[in-house]
């Protein structure tokens, strides 16, 4: 059926916005096509704004050179480029098969109904999906190992010597006020735990502060029975027990933890780390 023309002073008909006219030149297709990768891969760089600035900052410096007559018009799929390389960069291989694979499901789904490329993207999307929260899990391994580390070394640091361990421990509970970090720092990470379920305690720094108020009891004999630690005329052991039974470390933590067996960590400086308790005999 013909269109019937238009009426004499009538407005001309408003034009139908078409993608398919936009991604018909190549110029248009490489503009949505690398759009589409920056937005996808933002999420994956942590919402970064760094690379986003960089390629605002490459599009200016192509239009003060006065480049974009030469390019033809590319200077600004160049600039989104250099954002999704920016974005690449900040990112691993999954994110981009991931942000890949979103994109083929994304084409296929605006192209109903070709289903065909819809179902390899949503196949494609899984299977990345997978790969990056395997990659994202195998990253906070990664982190907590480190941090483990950095706290073992942070430990190492402050390493106290055999004969001022358990002088330590009674100072951090009969002093005038709580030392979470004074108890603590001497212990590693399997003692804090022995610690805290021997006190009735969530924690290391909540058993620091729940010994500090039994502590105050036995405050008059901190200096009463101490042991004298390693021999300093002979090598440094590798490891040993103190005993702490006849002070006011195992009158406040009680006799279940009093001998407290360290680890030597520095050989040169002879200092040692608490790495568990032992009942008393």
């Amino acid at each position: 059926m013909p269109v019937p023309p238009p009426e004499p002073g009538a407005p001309p008909p408003r034009p139908r916005f078409d993608w398919r006219r936009i991604v018909r030149s190549p110029r248009g297709a490489a503009s949505l096509a690398v759009i589409a990768a920056a937005l996808l891969l933002w999420p994956f760089a942590g919402f970064s704004w760094i690379p986003w600035m960089i390629g605002l900052g490459a599009l200016v410096v192509l239009r003060l050179l006065r480049l974009e007559g030469l390019l033809r018009g590319w200077d600004l799929p160049l600039a989104f480029l250099v954002v999704v390389i920016g974005l690449m960069v900040s990112t691993g291989p999954w994110a981009w098969a991931l942000a890949g694979s979103i994109g083929v499901l994304l084409a296929g789904l605006t192209q109903l109904p070709w289903w065909r490329l819809a179902a390899v993207g949503a196949v494609l999307c899984a299977a990345s999906g997978i790969g990056f929260g395997f990659s994202v899990h195998q990253d906070r391994i990664e982190l907590s190992q480190i941090q483990a580390q950095a706290g073992d070394l942070s430990r190492a640091g402050i390493a106290e010597e055999s004969g001022d361990i358990v002088p330590t421990l009674v100072l951090a509970i009969t002093q005038s006020g709580p030392d979470p970090d004074l108890l603590c720092a001497v212990l590693t990470p399997a003692a804090e735990e022995q610690l805290a379920q021997a006190a009735g305690a969530p924690d290391c720094a909540a058993a620091a502060v729940l010994l500090h108020q039994r502590g105050q009891t036995t405050a008059e004999s901190r200096e009463l029975g101490m042991p004298r630690g390693a021999d300093p005329r002979l090598p440094a052991p590798a490891a040993l027990v103190l005993d702490g039974c006849a002070t006011a470390w195992a009158q406040t933590a009680g006799s279940e933890i009093g001998r407290v067996q360290a680890e030597l960590v520095d050989p040169n400086q002879r200092t040692y780390l608490v790495t568990g308790f032992a009942p008393c005999g």
